[in-house]
C-alpha cells in the first residue's frame, strides 16, 4: 500500500512507488476513520510489547532542545501567518 493525496483533482504520492507496479491499473480509496490500516491491531501490539522507551540522560537533554526550537520555529512562523493577515 502506497499513500497518496488528491489534490486539485491529482494523485500526489507521498512514497516511492515499487518498480513492480510499473505498468499496472490501480485502484485508489480514501482512508477513513471507519477503514483503518488493516494491521493497525498488529502494529499496536506488537509497540505495547515492546514497552516503555528507555533514554540516556543526553537523549533527553536533546528531545528538550529539539522540542524548545520546534516551539519556537512555530511560534515565528504563526506570527507571519497573523502578521500578514493585518
Amino acid at each position: 500500500m502506497i499513500r497518496a493525496l488528491i489534490h486539485d483533482g491529482r494523485v500526489e504520492v507521498q512514497e516511492p512507488i515499487p518498480a513492480s507496479w510499473e505498468g499496472q491499473t490501480v485502484h485508489i480509496v480514501p482512508l477513513t476513520p471507519d477503514d483503518p490500516l488493516p494491521d493497525l491491531e498488529q502494529r499496536l501490539t506488537a509497540l505495547h510489547r515492546m514497552g516503555p522507551a528507555e533514554f540516556e540522560p543526553e537523549e533527553r537533554e536533546q528531545m528538550r532542545a529539539y522540542l524548545e526550537e520546534l516551539d519556537r520555529v512555530s511560534a515565528a512562523a504563526m506570527a507571519a501567518i497573523e502578521g500578514g493577515r493585518r
